[in-house]
């Protein structure tokens, strides 16, 4: 039976935050429903763990440090997740998170993996400029169009001018758009292996230090002019 959720608000939130650091701990924000909330320049101490909570709002962080790990597993965001020139000393856990419009995590970097596995996301999924010391993660992860009634935001996936220094998997994902890896460092593996993207997926200039495993691996062309 799924975990009943409590209401918070921005002030518990940032209370939940101050006193985990201080007892040395991971701020539980687990299987809350909460509203909007942004950090802005801020240095957080500890883990944030959002597992299982609904956020009714987007979600911002930008130039913050966090050391320790953000954790979102299993957690409904009803629009967007946005992380920019952050530095996050620990991972980011993903997996099963649900984004009603767009992530994007532009020039953050992430010490250890980068795992949004099986994350389902409408609207484009932005890892331009990022850094990943461990491994990018997005086995069966699902980007789709999302339209409104201005126009359709594409189901696009952005990895340009990356440096991710383990694997990237991609095993089994779905992306209703391109994808866009121009320019971007992959020293372990790429594995698209059953991943599909209904249009065109840009290799240009992409180093691959690893191998490239594509079994059973669909796309409308491929561009592929590895270094």
């Amino acid at each position: 039976m799924p975990q009943p959720l409590q209401r918070w608000f921005v002030e518990d939130i940032l209370a939940e935050i101050r006193k985990a650091e201080r007892e040395k701990r991971t701020a539980n924000l687990s299987y809350k429903l909460l509203p909007e909330f942004s950090f802005f320049e801020k240095e957080i101490n500890t883990s944030l763990n959002f597992e299982g909570s609904t956020i009714q709002g987007a979600v911002y962080f930008h130039n913050c440090k966090i050391k320790g790990d953000l954790i979102f597993n299993n957690v409904l965001i009803y629009t967007t997740l946005y992380l920019d020139k952050n530095e996050i000393e620990g991972s980011l856990h993903g997996e099963n998170i649900k984004i009603r419009e767009v992530l994007n995590f532009i020039e953050s970097h992430f010490k250890k993996d980068l795992n949004l596995k099986n994350a389902q996301i409408k609207g484009f999924l932005g890892l331009n400029k990022i850094q990943v010391n461990g491994n990018l993660i997005l086995d069966g992860a699902i980007v789709k169009n999302l339209k409104s009634r201005t126009g359709t935001i594409k189901g696009d996936m952005y990895l340009q001018n990356a440096k991710i220094q383990g694997d990237v998997l991609m095993r089994g994902a779905f992306f209703e758009g391109l994808g866009d890896f121009k320019e971007t460092l992959i020293m372990g593996n790429l594995d698209l292996s059953g991943a599909m993207f209904q249009e065109i997926l840009d290799l240009s200039g992409t180093v691959i230090e690893g191998e490239t495993l594509t079994k059973d691996f669909r796309c409308q062309n491929l561009i592929a002019k590895l270094e």
